[in-house]
Parts: C-alpha cells; sequence; structure tokens
C-alpha cells in the first residue's frame, strides 16, 4: 500500500511591530538645565542687569 505524502501547512509568522523597536532603544535623557545652559542664563541676566543699571532703569540695590 502506497502511502500519501504528508504535506505540512505552518501559519505564516506574525510581522514584526514597527513601533515596538524604537520605544526599545530609547534612553531617557538628561531631566533640567544642563551646566551649559545654566551658565548661558546666568551671563544673559548679568548683561540684561548692567544694561538695565546702565540705563538707570534700576537702582544698584535691586540687583540681586
Amino acid at each position: 500500500m502506497a502511502r500519501k505524502k504528508l504535506t505540512l501547512v505552518l501559519p505564516p509568522s506574525r510581522p514584526r511591530n514597527p513601533l515596538l523597536l524604537p520605544g526599545l532603544t530609547r534612553h531617557a535623557g538628561p531631566h533640567g538645565n544642563s551646566d551649559k545652559a545654566v551658565r548661558q542664563q546666568m551671563r544673559q541676566r548679568t548683561r540684561q542687569s548692567l544694561a538695565a543699571l546702565l540705563a538707570g532703569d534700576m537702582a544698584e540695590f535691586e540687583i540681586d
């Protein structure tokens, strides 16, 4: 007796979620201002205070 060939049918594999991989590879960055940004803000405030003082808009004792 001859046996029939058995055909094995496998379901197609599901495609990978393209939105999942970037989320897994991301890392949290620093929160808040960096030291460089803080220095820049300090320089900017100093320039603004000096300009206001020289223009007479601010008294010397008002500067923090």
